[in-house]
């Protein structure tokens, strides 16, 4: 059940580009906040995405399904922002489902606000701005990451871009979904990778 709180949000959006006391002040009103169960759904495939969130805590994941087979295509965080970009932002049928795997509180803007606060204030198109580039440096990341041939070479990529965490946080079928392997064969790198950690540790 969405309620007003202080927003972390808005703690995170300065954090990009400086924000008027106007501004401030018309996110407060209109940023509404949720908590979600492990396993709850924000939305569906065919359905429109009307909110942009923020995590606050917990673990959002992007997927598809594909020939009766989900693919999970992207998995979001603590402190970023998550939408269905074409659901969204042109306001249409989302393509991609979007689900929590940890119980996860979010704080969101809602669609027609988003829209007003666009018209109404030059800093939120300079934040827009900067959350399409965000946007795009992740895309061409997953993108280069898909390009690599080896199952290895992938999940080497997925931890040298700062995803460690996620091994102890997300389930490990998402993550072998997401790096396009079977889930026993990552398991297999899962098992090298802790084994050469320890090592480390213990020299």
């Amino acid at each position: 059940m969405p309620d007003k709180k202080i927003s972390f949000s808005l703690y995170f959006l300065e954090k990009i580009n400086p924000l008027s006391h106007d501004f401030k002040l018309f996110y407060q009103n209109c940023v509404k906040h949720a908590y979600y169960k492990k396993g709850e759904f924000l939305n569906t495939s065919g359905d429109r995405c009307n909110k942009l969130y923020y995590i606050k805590k917990g673990i959002i994941r992007g997927f598809h399904i594909i020939e009766k087979k989900e693919i999970t295509t992207w998995l979001s965080s603590d402190n970023e922002l998550v939408t269905s970009i074409t659901g969204f932002f042109k306001n249409t049928r989302a393509k991609e489902s979007m689900q929590v795997i940890e119980d996860t509180y979010v704080e969101y803007l809602e669609y027609n606000d988003f829209q007003k606060a666009l018209n109404m204030f030059p800093e939120m198109t300079k934040l827009f701005t900067s959350l399409l580039i965000e946007y795009y440096i992740h895309a061409e990341n997953r993108t280069l990451m898909s390009r690599i041939p080896s199952a290895k070479g992938r999940f080497d990529h997925f931890l040298e871009a700062g995803n460690a965490f996620l091994l102890d946080r997300a389930p490990h079928k998402y993550l072998a979904s997401l790096l396009s392997m079977r889930p026993e064969t990552f398991s297999r790198l899962l098992s090298t990778y802790q084994i050469d950690q320890t090592a480390k540790m213990q020299s």
